[in-house]
């Protein structure tokens, strides 16, 4: 494993979990050298999925807003160099009763607009 700081902002984690959600983003950015923040979504959503079960989110960027509902104790915000990463948990019960929101996504000079309907 590479010597990296990754500091974490906040949790309601485990201590042993937190530090898996540590671990698995360390090897995307460090031994993977997965540059896509997509795909360092995708990596850790994976990887926590297999190992932990389904339902795991994760953000992945420079700058981000977010308010999330989340399973009690499955809540991290972690920062690597300039870059921070959410990952959180809801559980089922809590996910089957989130209605779907349609989205249209028009471009307006360099705006992207959202538009429910």
């Amino acid at each position: 494993m590479v010597n990296a700081t990754i500091i974490v902002k906040e949790s309601a984690m485990s201590w042993d979990l937190q530090q898996d959600c540590v671990d698995c983003v360390a090897h995307a950015f460090y031994n993977l050298r997965i540059r896509e923040q997509n795909q360092i979504a995708k990596f850790v959503k994976c990887e926590l999925d297999s190992k932990y079960g389904e339902s795991w989110y994760c953000i992945v960027g420079h700058s981000f807003g977010a308010l999330v509902g989340h399973d009690g104790e499955y809540y991290v915000y972690l920062q690597v160099e300039n870059v921070y990463v959410l990952i959180w948990r809801m559980d089922m019960e809590c996910e089957s009763k989130l209605v779907p929101l349609r989205l249209q996504a028009t471009r307006s000079g360099d705006e992207i607009k959202a538009q429910g309907y």
